[in-house]
This record gives C-alpha cells, sequence and structure tokens, in this order.
C-alpha cells in the first residue's frame, strides 16, 4: 500500500503473459526491436506530518514500453535499482535484519491487484506475490530471483489471441518472484536499494512493464525536510533501466496537529467536596485530513477484509489486525482509506526479528496514538479521563464508519506497545459521568504526573477531524495540617505552588522513553513513531481556596490618623467541617493625601503566601491560621491613604474589624465591624474580587 494513492492508469492497458502461474509479462508476437523506454512517476504526493519520524512516502511507479525481442531460453537480463531521497534525509523504513534488509519492496506488474487485463490465468496483475529477499537478490554467480525468456500464448484486451514472450522459471528457482526486498543505506541512509531486479522488455506496443516501489518512509522533524520530498532514480547491471537521475515529487509536509484544553468548570472551591464532576475537555484536531490514521485500513469485504463480527467490542479492529494479509494490494485505494492507515503495503511472508520482536513488512505496530501529560495532580484530589473520545459513537469501532473515534489503550506506561493480534482497549470503571461518557482513574506518580494515551480507530479521510476527551474530578475537602497548611486537594493560589498543567502530543513520543530523542535514523523501531514539534498545553483544572469578602468601609492613614485591619479565622469553630488557612489581599480604593493635594489611588497588598520576600504587616497581610486573628496597621501598609478597603480571604469564616484613632491615641478611638460580603463569583461567572456584586451577607 505504502501510498495505495492512485492507480497507475497505464494498467489499463497493461496486456499480460500467458504460459506457467509463475511466468511475468512479456513481449507479444515477436515484434521488432525498438528501444525500451520507462519512465517514473509518483502514484501519489501524500501530505506528511511535520512530527511523523516514519512517514509513508507515495509510491514510485516506473512504467516501461519499447525495447528488443530477447532469445527464447536465454538468461533474463537484470538491473540494479536504488532510489535516493532529496534532500538528504534518511529512509527510515522499518529493518527486518541487521544489514539493513528493510520492509521496503518492489513490485513487478503490479502482482496481487488483480486488475483486469483481459487476459486469463494467473499472470501479471492476476499473479500471486512471490517474495524475493534482501539475501536471494544479492547473490553472485547467477540470478535466483530472475528466469528465461519463454513464450506463451494469451489474449490482449480485444480478446485476441497474442503470443507473448514471459519469464520462466530457471533451474535454480522453483517461481518467478514478482516482490524484490529493498536494502537501505549501501549508497548512503537516504537510499534504498532492489538488487537483481530482472528486466524483461515489453517490446510490442500497447504492452506495458511496471515496477512499483512502495513502503518507503522517512523523518520529517530533526532533519532537511521541511517542504516537498523528491525521489531520484538510479540504475545499473547488465540492462539498466533509462530512468537515472529522474526526480518526482513524493510526498509533501503539511501542517502538525493542533490540541487545546477547554475548561467546562473552573474554579472549584478547595473547601466544597466534588464528586466526579467534569473540570474540562482536551482537544486534538488533525493538521490536515489524513494526518489521523487506524493501524490498517477499516474492515469489511468492500476493502478486502473480512467481514466484521459486530457483537464483539471494537471487533472491527481487533478482526482488521487478524487480518493483515488483505492489505496487500498494489495502488489499492481500499474503499477511499488508504491515506488513513498507518501501515504500508502489507506482506505477510516477509518477516523479521530484532531484539527479539518479529515484525511483518508494512505492518504498523499501532494506529495514531494521542497522548496528554497531566503534571501536577493536587495530593488529595482523583482525577478521571473519558476512556473514549466524545460524540457519536460509531457501529462497530473501527469499521468504515467516517465519524472520529479513538479509544484508550494505556496509562502511565506503554504508549509504543503494540496492538499485536489482541487490541485490547482499556474499559471504563466509572459511569454516571456528567457528559455520559464512561471513565477510569488515573493514578499520579510521586511527583503527581499522569498519562493517558488515546489511540485512532475510525478517522474520515475527507474531513479534518477533531477526537474530544473529558477529565473529571473528585476530592473530599480536609483540614489544614502541618503538611499542607492550607488543605487538601492542594490549590495553587498561594505563591510558587504548581500550576494544574496537561502537555499533549501525538504518540509515541521520545519524552515516554521509548526511544532516542534523535531518531532520524533508519532501522528503528517502533512504527510510527512522533517528535514535539510544538509545545502544546494548558491547565486542565482551577482549584482556588475558599474565600470571604470582608469590606472596610472607612480606612485612614494620613493626616495624623491610623487604622488598626484585623481579621479573625473562624474556620475550626463549632460547627465549622474544614480548618482552613491562609492569607487575605487588600484593595483599596480611594486618595493618597499630602499638603499639595489628593491624588487618586487604587493599589493592592497581597497576602504573604501570594509574594516574595515578604514583610508581614509592611508590604504584605499575615497568614492566619484557623482560630486566630491577623492585623495590620494602614499606616505601615497604606501609608498616606484614605477611603475604604475590601479584604479578599483566602478562607471560610473569615470576620473583620478596624480601629481608627489619631496617632498616640490621644483624642480619637472609633471602631466598627468589617462588613461580609458576596462576590461576583459566588452568585455568577467568576471574576476578580474587586469586582464582586456587594451583597450583604448580615
Amino acid at each position: 500500500m505504502a501510498d495505495f494513492r492512485r492507480w497507475f492508469t497505464v494498467l489499463a492497458v497493461l496486456a499480460v503473459m500467458a504460459g506457467a502461474a509463475s511466468a511475468q509479462i512479456g513481449v507479444a508476437n515477436g515484434s521488432a526491436n525498438s528501444l525500451l523506454a520507462c519512465v517514473a512517476t509518483a502514484a501519489g504526493t501524500p501530505e506528511m506530518r511535520p512530527e511523523g519520524y516514519t512517514e509513508l512516502a507515495g509510491d514510485i511507479v516506473i512504467s516501461c514500453t519499447g525495447g528488443p525481442v530477447l532469445t527464447q531460453g536465454t538468461p533474463i537480463p537484470v538491473t540494479n535499482i536504488i532510489v535516493y531521497m532529496a534532500p538528504s534525509v534518511p529512509i527510515t523504513s522499518r529493518f527486518l535484519s541487521s544489514n539493513g534488509a528493510s520492509e521496503a519492496l518492489l513490485i513487478v506488474d503490479e502482482a496481487g491487484s488483480n486488475i483486469t487485463t483481459g487476459v486469463t490465468g494467473a499472470y501479471g496483475p492476476n499473479a500471486p506475490q512471490v517474495v524475493c529477499t534482501s539475501a536471494a537478490q544479492q547473490q553472485t554467480g547467477g540470478s535466483p530471483c530472475t528466469g528465461v525468456v519463454g513464450m506463451a500464448t494469451g489474449h490482449d484486451l480485444a480478446g485476441n489471441t497474442v503470443n507473448y514472450e514471459v519469464a520462466l522459471p530457471s533451474s535454480s528457482y522453483t517461481s518467478i518472484p514478482n516482490v524484490f526486498q529493498g536494502k537501505i543505506g549501501d549508497y548512503g541512509a537516504n537510499s534504498v536499494a532492489f538488487y537483481n531486479v530482472p528486466v524483461l522488455p515489453p517490446a510490442t506496443s500497447g504492452v506495458t512493464r511496471t515496477y512499483r516501489i512502495t513502503n518507503v518512509r522517512v523523518p520529517v522533524p530533526g532533519g532537511n525536510l521541511s517542504g516537498t520530498l523528491q525521489a531520484i532514480i538510479s540504475t545499473n547491471g547488465q540492462s539498466a533501466l533509462p530512468v537515472a537521475g529522474t526526480a518526482i515529487n513524493i510526498g509533501v509536509v503539511g501542517p502538525a496537529m493542533s490540541a487545546a484544553v477547554a475548561p467546562v468548570k473552573t474554579p472549584f472551591q478547595q473547601c466544597v467536596p466534588a464528586t466526579v464532576q467534569l473540570t474540562a475537555n482536551i482537544i486534538f484536531t488533525e493538521g490536515f485530513q489524513t494526518a489521523f490514521k487506524t493501524r490498517v485500513v477499516p474492515g469489511g469485504a468492500g476493502n478486502n477484509n473480512p467481514a466484521i463480527n459486530t457483537n464483539l467490542p471494537y471487533a472491527a479492529e481487533a478482526q482488521n489486525l487478524a487480518a493483515t494479509s488483505n492489505q496487500n494490494v498494489p495502488g489499492g485505494l481500499y474503499g477511499g482509506f488508504a491515506l488513513n492507515s498507518e501501515s504500508g503495503l502489507i506482506q505477510p511472508s516477509l518477516t523479521g526479528t530484532i531484539s527479539g520482536a518479529t515484525y511483518t513488512a508494512g505492518l504498523a505496530d499501532y494506529g495514531t496514538r494521542l497522548k496528554a501529560v497531566f503534571t501536577n495532580i493536587p495530593a488529595g484530589l482523583t482525577m478521571y479521563v473519558s476512556v473514549t473520545s466524545g460524540g457519536t459513537k460509531p457501529v462497530p469501532v473501527g469499521g468504515t464508519s467516517l465519524l472520529p473515534y479513538a479509544v484508550l489503550v494505556g496509562t502511565n506506561s506503554g504508549e509504543a506497545t503494540s496492538d499485536g493480534t489482541n487490541f485490547s482497549p482499556i474499559a471504563g470503571t466509572v459511569t454516571g459521568t456528567p457528559d455520559g461518557l464512561s471513565a477510569i482513574a488515573l493514578s499520579a506518580n510521586s511527583s503527581g504526573v499522569a498519562t493517558a494515551i488515546w489511540e485512532v480507530t475510525n478517522s474520515n479521510p475527507s474531513a479534518i477531524d477533531v477526537m474530544t476527551f473529558s477529565v473529571y474530578i473528585s476530592y473530599t475537602a480536609s483540614s489544614a495540617t502541618s503538611a499542607n497548611p492550607y488543605g487538601l486537594p492542594i490549590t495553587d493560589l498561594p505563591l510558587n505552588a504548581p500550576v494544574n498543567n496537561v502537555a499533549m502530543s501525538l504518540a509515541p513520543e521520545p519524552g515516554g522513553g521509548t526511544f532516542a530523542t534523535t531518531n532520524a535514523t533508519q532501522g528503528q523501531t517502533p512504527t510510527p513513531r512522533f517528535a514535539i514539534v510544538k509545545t502544546q498545553q494548558g491547565r486542565w483544572t482551577t482549584i482556588g481556596l475558599c474565600q470571604t469578602t470582608l469590606l472596610y468601609p472607612f480606612v485612614t492613614g494620613a493626616s495624623g490618623f491610623d487604622t488598626g485591619i484585623a481579621v479573625a479565622n473562624t474556620s475550626m469553630d463549632w460547627g465549622s467541617t474544614v480548618n482552613q488557612t491562609g492569607s487575605c489581599s487588600l484593595y483599596a480604593y480611594g486618595v493618597t493625601v499630602s499638603t499639595s493635594g489628593n491624588t487618586p489611588l487604587q493599589t493592592v497588598i497581597k497576602g504573604c503566601d501570594m509574594i516574595s520576600n515578604p514583610l508581614p504587616g509592611t508590604n504584605c497581610f499575615p497568614i492566619v491560621p484557623a482560630g486566630q486573628v491577623q492585623s495590620v496597621l494602614a499606616s505601615s501598609t497604606l501609608s498616606g491613604f484614605q477611603g475604604y478597603v475590601i479584604a479578599s480571604c483566602n478562607f471560610q469564616y473569615a470576620h473583620g474589624y478596624a480601629a481608627v484613632t489619631d496617632l498616640g491615641i490621644r483624642n480619637l478611638w472609633a471602631s466598627y465591624l468589617a462588613l461580609e460580603l458576596i462576590p461576583e463569583q459566588a452568585v455568577g461567572s467568576p471574576r476578580s474580587i474587586a469586582a464582586g456584586i456587594e451583597q450583604l451577607v448580615h
């Protein structure tokens, strides 16, 4: 498949040989000699993901006509076909042995495509695929993967009886191979070579010989590839094909995936318990229409795969994985899903074992995976993610439905674990979520980090797919302790508290430890694999300390007067459920009094846990533990100020008291209780405390 981009139009007039089932296409009717003419074209120019290290390039098709009539019984001449990538990027098709023999394939005459040619018999496109391995191709002293010139009788597209020159097995081989394995690196890391490929000239008008090169993968990040990828063909050997130096476009780099966090509810209040509440959606949007890919093309007889057993969960994907031998049609479109598969043309008879693992030529390890790394998960909080993407569920999952869909396949590890033959998504353990999706709790490590990995099972090749997953939280509020002075769950309001963040990317990526950070090298696993080309992150929740808002109607620290501002924290009193600790931020509105005239003033004195280098009572309001009282003087914190002050205290059950005196407390003393207000965030959409609606509590 590699590209399965388009049927090569010349095949519509492809005349196929007659004779033994192992024969290849030959020349017809003994026509006069002519020059062999070959042209290399791209079967398609697919978009490649800028994050991908193993992006499938478009197939290359070499089409030849003409050439001399060869003598029957003589060995068929052979050539070496070398393909170079330009710009020079290493070919990352998977190695199937340590010597560079790879999954890249060359297929003669579209074997296995079953294109109608007017010729009866298992020849050319109707011939079974027979693989010649790289080791056999490179044998010296003979060409075991070619044969001798023979003659057989067949029919052309018009039904006329025609004699065809065909390739017959030589004494050293029992059949004529028509699939050749590519060897990477012999002519540089950006090259793949196919050795001793037979060249039997078509000779007769209307007869075409084709060579399709497929399963060529390249890295986009970390190299020279930023625009268009080209292939340059070179040949050498007994009979060089006249295509040397031809440069063709076989890929173009498309836009990157984008990801974002959409908060659903924010902020939560630390002292108010939450039970599986939806906090945010994380959204992955493909950069172009075929960026999200399934492991193999969807199931169903119409796509050359077996019918789907819809009675099994995720049956289509599981059955596809067991039916990978059906994704072996050269140039196959597979019902329009060809570009939406991470796998190339799968050749089940060509396997290799690397580091104890066995791989099949063309078969990817999994579909596109989407990864979310959640950091700074607060102590005392349980976090959940949906086990599927939102929206309408396709039936069956993994089938030919165009509804984009993904399922959870890993948490915290295993982002590069192969689907194997038993695709097994992670089942949800929590139901009754606010949006109706099944969810599972994530286990954070000691650093407060947890990871979720979803795999694409359905995608739409003609639309920009969007995958949305839900994030939920639950917690039980608990009192302040010496270890957690603000209680649990830990919030992000105090100074230097970590932000609850989620980073989103394609997977696997090197941060997961599954492969080297620099991976623009050939032959490695897994397939596919990705880089993070841009940071995409956001806050997945906000948990605020519970607050009390106090109004001090008159405060002065000017013209020989002073005001003491006191706050009591009564959250540990009888009837309170959570002992809380926090400081207060003072929002001052008024003027600065001076002999030259009053100057309007609006300033904030933050709590001492909200600033660096705090000086309690001078540049900040002290922290108020439960059951205690703290105070400041306006002359120290708001020197020269006169007006009113709103105190936003990060704990419940705060009560305020103020005393206004002349300096030295000689002639004047006046005091009052601060008024408690309901800020707007308690009754409507969240805004700053300074914009609160002044509703008296008492």
